[in-house]
């Protein structure tokens, strides 16, 4: 091989040895690519699990604080009071309210008797959606919210008792129902009675709208049962 022949051979391999080294450049920078990709989605996943994490914790700090709130008081009801141990806003302890419950069935099946052996510092009577669609007359459903008040104020004195409003339905449920129509009379006799035996109304028509209802326009989706509790609690003063 003579001089020149040397020199073509040596700028041939220095032309292939710099190709390998862009090469291999490239592949690195596509390495680096592919693990900064999968970093930073291994970091988006870590960062979903710890958000999960956190509101998951501050859920259950908020049930419970107001399960703590709720420790001396009895809520009474029907389905509608039932879905706050059902969507996992209270527990059951404080909550006496079965589906289907009107003022009759209540002291009929023990729920009152069940409420006055709690001795709760506070009551929550929240009954009446079912008792609109049993009263023809108004007079005779307060004569019977009467009757439960007193039996509750007879036995247990030094307990504060609570008349939640009847929870208004949509025009939905009025087609079908037409007697829930009567929702707005029954608590303006509500309001009354109150009055007269010395507990609290509380006014929930302010926390009600038209996205609150579930697809029957009567019950409520869960947003609103975390809403009406902490209702219940500022005006309780729990």
């Amino acid at each position: 091989m003579n001089f020149s022949d040397s020199i073509n051979a040596l700028n041939n391999q220095k032309k292939i040895e710099e190709a390998q080294v862009t090469k291999g450049i490239e592949k690195i920078k596509e390495l680096e690519k592919k693990d900064v990709s999968q970093s930073e989605e291994k970091i988006n996943l870590v960062q979903s699990s710890l958000q999960g994490v956190n509101i998951n914790q501050e859920n259950n700090n908020e049930k419970i604080n107001l399960i703590d709130k709720f420790s001396s008081s009895v809520i009474l009801g029907d389905s509608r009071a039932e879905s706050i141990v059902s969507y996992g806003i209270l527990d059951s302890s404080p909550v006496v309210a079965y589906k289907g419950r009107n003022l009759i069935s209540a002291q009929k099946e023990g729920d009152i008797n069940k409420a006055i052996n709690l001795a709760p510092t506070n009551t929550f009577l929240t009954y009446g959606l079912n008792d609109v669609q049993v009263y023809g007359n108004i007079s005779d459903f307060i004569k019977e919210y009467e009757k439960v008040i007193k039996d509750i104020q007879s036995k247990l004195p030094n307990t504060k008792i609570y008349v939640n409003s009847i929870f208004p339905v949509n025009n939905k449920a009025v087609s079908k129902s037409p007697a829930l129509k009567n929702v707005p009379l029954f608590n303006a006799a509500i309001v009354n009675m109150c009055n007269e035996l010395g507990v609290t109304y509380i006014d929930t028509s302010s926390i009600v709208d038209e996205s609150s209802y579930e697809s029957d326009g009567i019950h409520f989706k869960p947003g609103f049962n975390k809403r009406w509790v902490e209702l219940l609690v500022q005006k309780a003063n729990l």
